[in-house]
């Protein structure tokens, strides 16, 4: 009998874990929101990696996001969030664009586009499938 629980308690906690969504990163989005304002598209991508979608937003700027990479954590969460994994969106503009008022019409570098300030740092809540 003791055996028989033993192996429920397993298979139930195997079936739990498997729909668990880990994140990539072992840091939060606060902490990867600090490490990334203000770098170059080619510095985040050396800390985080490549991401997996690059948007271009408009002539100059672009949207990089990583799927399931973070996780939400902290007082300024509410308790039910904390813990959630989240899918990091950085836009970058030109660097030059905020020195400047011109417009660049060429396309930019990675080491010509910069995360102007926190509000380039994002993240979006997976949706739940069910």
């Amino acid at each position: 009998m003791l055996r028989l629980s033993l192996l429920a308690l397993m298979v139930s906690s195997l079936l739990l874990a498997c729909g668990h969504q880990r994140p990539k990163s072992t840091k939060c989005f606060d902490e990867i929101r600090n490490m990334v304002k203000g770098k170059t598209a080619e510095q985040v991508e050396q800390m985080l990696g490549q991401p997996d979608s690059r948007q271009r937003m408009t002539l100059s700027a672009e949207r990089w996001i990583w799927w399931n990479y973070t996780y939400l954590d902290g007082n300024n969460y509410p308790p039910e969030v904390r813990g959630r994994v989240v899918h990091l969106e950085v836009i970058f503009e030109p660097a030059r664009s905020f020195k400047t008022e011109q417009t660049p019409t060429e396309e930019q570098t990675p080491s010509e586009l910069i995360a102007a300030d926190p509000l380039s740092v994002s993240y979006t809540v997976p949706e739940k499938t069910m």
